[in-house]
């Protein structure tokens, strides 16, 4: 009798990580221009991407400027709606209306 509960067990075992793959592909994630995960990843690059312009001594000012804002900019939009998406969104497709400096700006001198 415990061989044929330790046998049932085992199989059972064996079995759960194969069941537990195909309910995982059979529902699997839905892949869309605003999946999050997706996202989280993109924009990740993006910032260490403005992260390295903004920290390059061989760029100059207005190209660190940009990438300064840019990286704010889109800190504040994920701070403001806990989206990726939206600050992949903002950190790609943000202008700043002008290059002069604010408070708490670093100094390109």
């Amino acid at each position: 009798m415990r061989y044929l509960l330790v046998k049932s067990i085992l199989f059972g075992i064996a079995l759960l990580p194969g069941m537990a793959s195909a309910e995982k592909t059979e529902l699997g994630e839905v892949v869309t221009e605003r999946n999050e995960s997706i996202c989280k990843q993109k924009f990740t690059q993006e910032l260490f991407t403005q992260q390295r312009i903004f920290s390059s001594t061989r760029n100059g000012p207005d190209k660190r400027r940009i990438a300064e804002r840019k990286i704010a900019a889109s800190r504040e939009k994920y701070s403001l709606t806990a989206s990726y998406c939206d600050a992949y969104d903002v950190i790609i497709t943000f202008e700043p209306e002008t290059l002069d400096r604010r408070p708490g700006d670093a100094q390109f001198d």
